[in-house]
């Protein structure tokens, strides 16, 4: 029965990547709303006690789907489009004015093991079940866009990898205070761009690599990845402000120690973002008691197919998107600074004033290209 059972569920999943590549042919929007009801539908109420509305509650359910549909492997599929497609559970709400499936839970599963179950987690009282629907996931130029990562980062890693075999053998140059932030800064953005480029000799979007996903090894890859970057924007900053205090604040820009100051700050000050990004948005959901319990993991840091930040998630946005963007306005404040000053400085000789403008902007522009551009 339970052969018989599989073959099943593997023939229902098969005609649904067959509907959804048919149902988006030949049209734009290749995004296909078919769903189907894969549990029991389960009518929950749960009475508001004295003092509390009746919304001032979570609801965590359990619900085992009717159709396994499998891990990464057997769920994601490309059309001959190039088109990416994935069959998901999904927690839905029955609404009867309307008479259709609304979203209105969090949907928890493994999705590497869904025949463990779905935990929905709501605050509502109503009809609930677990829908089973294809979602596409990326378009056909998301291969192009990873083969371009490569490259581009690869030419950019070699060329990090020049600046320091010059800057290092040149013993004068590298007694100088910029030289020596700009070996700390290419040393942490090679280590941080090598991390991103070996990923995938050892995780694998099918989970067949020796790091497995969501994994404790992944955490910890994932971690390490997000603050290396974030160490990356920290010397982006103190490289602007070395910029500043050499050509902006001339006199008085003596730092005692500045090395051990500036090597503190842009590793030390990065550490607690990881961990806040793991440990706050990395939830655990238990339903029942003893041997029947039933836990799940939800993932809102880790990406589901890679050791890295998830995209367009509140972790993402606060605690990588955020820094890099202030990282961007500092330097912009530092840049405006500096080209303020060789604006007004005058200049000796007999120029023209076209002449003088034209020198200005390439001391602009190639101070900002030494201090940001070129080291990125």
């Amino acid at each position: 029965i339970n052969a018989e059972y599989g073959e099943v569920a593997k023939s229902i999943v098969s005609d649904i990547m067959r509907n959804l590549e048919s149902d988006g042919n030949g049209t734009e929007d290749k995004t296909v709303e078919k769903t189907y009801v894969n549990s029991l539908i389960t009518e929950v109420t749960v009475n508001p006690t004295a003092g509390n509305d009746d919304t001032d509650f979570e609801l965590d359910l359990f619900l085992r789907p009717t159709i396994d549909i499998g891990d990464t492997n057997t769920s994601l599929n490309t059309s001959t489009s190039g088109t990416r497609v994935q069959i998901q559970y999904l927690c839905a709400m029955y609404n009867e004015a309307e008479g259709r499936w609304e979203e209105s839970c969090t949907t928890i599963y493994d999705t590497m093991n869904p025949s463990k179950g779905v935990i929905c987690v709501c605050n509502h009282n109503t009809s609930f079940a677990v829908l089973m629907s294809a979602y596409e996931i990326d378009r056909g130029y998301a291969v192009v866009q990873s083969y371009l990562t490569w490259v581009l980062l690869g030419i950019s890693t070699l060329g990090l990898a020049l600046t320091l075999c010059f800057l290092l053998p040149a013993a004068e140059l590298r007694k100088t205070r910029s030289a020596k932030i700009n070996v700390c800064f290419t040393v942490s953005l090679i280590l941080a761009s090598l991390l991103f480029l070996v990923q995938d000799l050892f995780i694998k979007s099918d989970n067949s690599g020796a790091i497995k996903l969501r994994s404790v090894g992944c955490a910890v890859y994932t971690m390490l990845q997000h603050y290396l970057w974030l160490v990356v924007f920290m010397w982006m900053i103190i490289e602007g402000f070395l910029m500043y205090l050499s050509l902006v604040q001339v006199f008085g820009s003596h730092i005692s120690k500045y090395m051990l100051k500036f090597n503190l700050a842009a590793w030390l000050i990065p550490i607690p973002f990881p961990l806040i990004g793991y440990f706050v948005f990395t939830k655990s959901y238990t339903v029942g008691e003893g041997a029947t319990a039933v836990s799940l993991i939800d993932h809102k840091y880790m990406a589901e197919t890679m050791c890295f930040i998830k995209p367009e998630t509140i972790a993402f946005y606060t605690l990588f998107l955020t820094p890099l963007c202030l990282c961007i306005i500092i330097n912009l404040v530092f840049f405006g600074l500096v080209g303020k000053v060789i604006k007004n400085s005058k200049s000796t000789g007999n120029i023209s004033d076209n002449e003088q403008m034209l020198r200005q902007l390439k001391a602009v522009v190639s101070t900002q290209s030494t201090g940001e551009i070129a080291d990125c």
